[in-house]
């Protein structure tokens, strides 16, 4: 824990432009951040939580929960970043970021359950998204969701996204800002943060 303080504090003072965040965030009353793998049980009952129009909004079909078991399964299995929110330990919202077979291209699909909308969660979870994606030089970014999906749109337009229509679906489109070469240096310092921890506690 100690050398994780320091990093960030060394970080804060070296790089004090925003960065991917990678430790938790506090915010409306819980906390932003990271899942990994072994926290895929989270994601998934937060996904089995959503009612019917969520789940059509989200993934703009009819979502059994066969389907949502597999999707998290699958999720974990790719180069797919997951931001959450949490409160008390339990996922209420969540952002994803997942590669569309090249480095500079990529998906982004977001949902937050009834209950916790009108927080500002989802434009949070948006804003860390595009800190990731510049991190990771992905240059363009492609929302898809259902044209009655309001709510979507109007958050993708927060941050100047294009929209077009598509076989009733609207696409948004986002160019993240380029990233200088302190983004990369700081996303590869925070990545080893994590394995650096898991051998210290080994030693311990």
């Amino acid at each position: 824990m100690q050398l994780s303080v320091y990093i960030r504090s060394l970080l804060s003072r070296l790089f004090p432009a925003e960065q991917p965040r990678r430790v938790p965030e506090l915010f409306a009353g819980g906390e932003i951040r990271l899942l990994d793998a072994s926290e895929k049980h989270l994601f998934r009952d937060h996904l089995l939580r959503l009612d019917g129009d969520t789940r059509r909004s989200r993934f703009a079909m009819h979502a059994t929960d066969a389907f949502l078991r597999s999707y998290v399964e699958t999720s974990f299995t790719l180069d797919t970043v997951i931001y959450a929110y949490l409160e008390n330990g339990i996922v209420r919202g969540t952002a994803e970021l997942r590669s569309l077979g090249n480095a500079d291209t990529a998906e982004a699909a977001f949902c937050v359950e009834q209950d916790w909308r009108r927080l500002g969660i989802g434009t949070r979870l948006m804003d860390l998204l595009l800190q990731e994606a510049r991190a990771r030089e992905t240059r363009h970014i492609y929302i898809n969701c259902l044209a009655t999906n309001r709510k979507m749109q109007a958050l993708a337009r927060k941050f100047s996204a294009d929209m077009s229509f598509e076989a009733g679906d609207v696409i948004g489109h986002i160019s993240p800002p380029e990233a200088a070469p302190t983004d990369r240096l700081r996303q590869w310092v925070l990545r080893q943060m994590p394995k650096a921890q898991a051998t210290l506690s080994r030693w311990s």
